[in-house]
């Protein structure tokens, strides 16, 4: 078993000791075998150790692994051109977790308002990470209240309430950053009028429109990016987790007209951008494209609502069920921790997150065949649970 007396004890961990992945599956190491709906937090979007792109990673691991960004290497401007090419018209900065974009963010901002604004709106039950000012910037108290006194400057509104929006701005503030589905907040997925709107207003009054896509992006919505379910275009999006199909990489892409704000010495990751973690991301984004990845989740999401709605009308205690893609939520009436518990020890992998939601995030290439899997065993903890 892990040695984990030698570990700091800021997770909490589950028994099994997992020892291998193959695609939607884990082994522990008595060789049990799970399905797994949640895969690494949504990093693994291809699922685990996907053929092709360990492939990919054992070829550039001999090549070259680590460069540091004041050299060149081909891989880093590559994979900017085609984050570019499948977004929006800007530049990248590439860093290694999705926190470290999101300070990017905050860094960029700070820039951008010239000293005269300098407060970013946030959402609240939104969820931007664990550094200081991604967590300053994160809508929800209890990852806050013991490290307070907190980054300054950051106000907080209603998710989808575009006049408490409105109520908050004013002549310091210089952008919001929200997600388009809060993961961690309990998968709400934003309004499109509300979108539109804020998107907006944030045009006229040249405010930054800043979107946290790191658990949306690559196709996880069955759009390359959730944006592109809205009809507008951020001034800042920032991508991580499925990103590099299981490597640590993130990056913050920065609308073209505005982006050389941030000059030369503004801003550096030592790791971020390496000649590795890029080219595992250029081919994730080639499987994607070559076997048709986002109509395989338009295909998947459709049958995977139908049959938990179904479930819905089955048992009592779920309340709703929310999400875009495969990206789901189950709103419980209950504590959602233990349906967790019981889905485990039936071998399938789910996240219990906001004390009440079932969120499940699969491998956007799943077959129909494991969702089936997974599905007829939730269905049976379902039938089972007594409250």
């Amino acid at each position: 078993m892990e040695k984990v007396n030698f570990l700091i004890p800021v997770y909490r961990k589950v028994r099994p000791l997992f020892v291998k992945g193959k695609g939607s599956f884990l082994w522990d190491d008595k060789g049990r075998k799970y399905l797994d709906f949640f895969p690494g937090w949504g990093v693994s979007i291809l699922g685990h150790c996907y053929s092709r792109l360990v492939k990919v990673i054992c070829q550039q691991s001999q090549l070259l692994i680590h460069l540091p960004n004041n050299l060149y290497h081909p891989w880093q401007g590559l994979l900017a051109e085609e984050i570019v090419n499948n977004s929006f018209k800007g530049k990248v900065f590439f860093a290694n977790s999705g926190a470290e974009a999101v300070e990017s963010a905050i860094k960029f901002s700070r820039l951008y308002g010239e000293g005269k604004r300098y407060e970013i709106i946030t959402m609240k039950n939104s969820f931007h990470g664990r550094t200081f000012g991604a967590m300053s910037a994160t809508g929800q108290s209890k990852y806050k209240l013991p490290f307070k006194p907190l980054l300054p400057k950051f106000r907080e509104v209603k998710f989808n309430d575009f006049k408490d929006f409105k109520l908050k701005v004013n002549k310091r503030t210089v952008g919001v950053i929200l997600e388009l589905i809060q993961g961690e907040g309990g998968v709400n997925v934003a309004d499109k009028e509300y979108i539109k709107n804020l998107w907006g207003f944030c045009r006229e009054r040249n405010l930054l429109f800043i979107l946290d896509e790191v658990q949306t992006g690559l196709g996880r919505t069955g759009k390359m990016f959730c944006f592109q379910h809205y009809g507008i275009k951020p001034d800042i999006m920032l991508l991580s987790k499925g990103l590099g199909g299981g490597l640590p990489i993130s990056c913050m892409v920065v609308r073209d007209s505005i982006a050389d704000i941030m000059k030369q010495g503004d801003h550096a990751s030592t790791f971020g951008g390496a000649p590795l973690v890029c080219r595992a991301s250029l081919e994730v984004f080639k499987i994607i494209k070559e076997e048709n990845l986002l109509n395989n989740v338009r295909v998947m999401s459709s049958y995977i609502f139908t049959r938990i709605r179904k479930m819905q009308r089955m048992v009592t205690f779920i309340r709703e069920v929310r999400g875009r893609g495969l990206m789901l939520g189950i709103e419980l009436k209950i504590d959602s921790y233990p349906i967790f518990e019981k889905a485990l020890e039936r071998g399938l992998i789910v996240n219990s997150t906001h004390r009440n939601v079932l969120r499940i995030m699969p491998a956007i290439n799943i077959s129909k065949q494991e969702l089936e899997e997974g599905l007829d065993i939730l269905e049976s903890v379902f039938r089972d649970f007594k409250i």
